[in-house]
């Protein structure tokens, strides 16, 4: 009898817990999802709002952030779901436009990042004759460029059902696991190859060639003023205006000081940019890599976004 009875307070008490563990995923997930929105929709804000922020460079940065902001509002909160109920419980044909879009996002994201590297590269190795090259016209032309190869890499080929395996025969994607619908984006090898190529790895090799070239001009800039602070020291001891026992000892430490200082914004910028482009592999390399090795081993893909769903 007693095992009896305790068999449903046992099983009363795992639904509990499950319950209570649901929401603090929820809650988690939520948070993530506000934190996303609020976060972007802010800088963008920022961005629009003051008037010394609206150049040319900052327009790359509004794409990439309402890029950042379009994950928060239609990838992520599908992907909430997904994860809290265990299926796709919105409509079917709703999986491939959720699909296309979580593409798209992703890769408009790091598309993004490789149009700001090409912009700063621009800014640092020329930047006199930067403001005739990187008009108004032009970074809108770069922005839209990339929004229409994000958008060719992930709307057309899922609508169109080029990107499905050969022996894939379900609509939409949705796969089915008895009763429940699951959402998944099946492709095949050639276009996770060509859309990660175009998407990835191209773009990242972009990123590592113009951030090692920045690196390269800033300390190339740092030497040339370091050496022209050098040659102002030596100018200004050879003046008769001030005795030479004063002036050397003077124009020697202000030297000093001046050379310490660009030598340490010129390894402020190394540190930076290495921590910017190692965040940057270490967040999508493996991904890819990942993606890539799924197709081959098993003929599945599945878009950025849906592995939030699979936590």
């Amino acid at each position: 009898m007693e095992g009896d009875l305790g068999a449903p307070n046992a099983s009363v008490l795992g639904e509990h817990s499950l319950l209570v563990g649901s929401s603090w995923v929820a809650a988690f997930l939520c948070f993530i999802i506000l934190l996303t929105t609020a976060g972007n929709f802010l800088l963008i804000l920022l961005i629009i709002t003051q008037r010394s922020l609206r150049n040319t460079s900052n327009y790359f940065l509004v794409s990439l952030f309402m890029s950042d902001l379009m994950v928060g509002l239609v990838v992520m909160p599908p992907a909430m779901l997904n994860q809290l109920y265990g299926r796709w419980v919105l409509q079917g044909d709703f999986c491939s436009l959720w699909a296309s879009f979580d593409v798209m996002c992703c890769s408009a994201s790091i598309l993004n990042l490789c149009v700001i590297s090409l912009d700063r590269y621009l800014l640092i190795t020329s930047p006199l004759r930067y403001k005739l090259r990187m008009t108004s016209c032009r970074a809108l032309a770069l922005i839209l460029a990339t929004w229409t190869l994000a958008a060719l890499a992930s709307f057309l080929p899922i609508k169109m059902g080029w990107h499905e395996l050969e022996l894939e025969v379900r609509p939409l994607n949705v796969t089915g696991q008895g009763d429940e619908e699951q959402c998944r984006l099946l492709v095949s090898l050639p276009y996770a190859l060509v859309a990660s190529c175009l998407t990835f790895f191209l773009p990242s090799a972009a990123i590592s060639f113009t951030y090692c070239r920045i690196l390269l001009a800033a300390r190339r800039q740092a030497v040339q003023v370091a050496s022209l602070a050098s040659n102002v020291a030596t100018t200004d001891e050879a003046t008769p205006q001030v005795p030479h026992a004063l002036s050397q000892p003077l124009a020697g430490n202000e030297s000093r000081r001046f050379t310490n200082k660009h030598s340490k914004k010129a390894l402020k910028a190394s540190l930076t940019l290495g921590i910017l482009l190692g965040m940057f592999f270490v967040a999508w390399l493996p991904f890819f890599i990942t993606n890539v090795a799924q197709v081959r081993a098993c003929g599945g893909f599945m878009s950025g976004f849906q592995k939030f769903s699979l936590w």
